[in-house]
């Protein structure tokens, strides 16, 4: 498990990222993902919008490419949306992002909101009840 000041190192550069690409923004809201990896290697990404939903990219794409090319892989994640009204908020990955980190193990730690607003991090397998995996691995 990787200590909390890490984890909370991780946040801020997420969070900063996505600030700052608001205010680079039409709409005034930014999301942005950071990972770090198991050499400690802190990766960023933002999201990518598009005129069709379907070509659009999540911001947890450029860490979760860049750390395939760096054979280096994520043991944590953390995805933050950010408005002038609310400040930052942690967004959990999408399904699609889900399958895309399992390449580097189920055990990857995944940011996550609590109901009282604090952030956690818990592993990917935690997210999915019935995920693919297990049936993969036990057959």
């Amino acid at each position: 498990m990787l200590d909390a000041g890490l984890l909370e190192s991780l946040y801020e550069l997420a969070a900063r990222t996505a600030e700052a690409e608001a205010h680079r923004s039409d709409d005034g809201e930014g999301v942005a993902a950071a990972a770090r990896t198991q050499a400690g290697i802190e990766l960023t990404g933002v999201w990518i919008d598009a005129m069709v939903d379907s070509a659009c990219l999540c911001a947890e794409t450029g860490p979760i490419c860049e750390a395939h090319r760096l054979h280096e892989p994520i043991v944590a994640s953390v995805c933050v949306r950010w408005t002038a009204q609310a400040g930052s908020v942690v967004l959990p990955a999408c399904g699609v992002c889900q399958e895309r980190l399992a390449a580097f193990g189920t055990g990857v730690l995944i940011a996550v909101s609590r109901t009282d607003a604090s952030t956690d991090y818990v592993p990917l397998t935690n997210l999915r009840p019935s995920p693919w995996w297990d049936v993969v691995e036990t057959s």
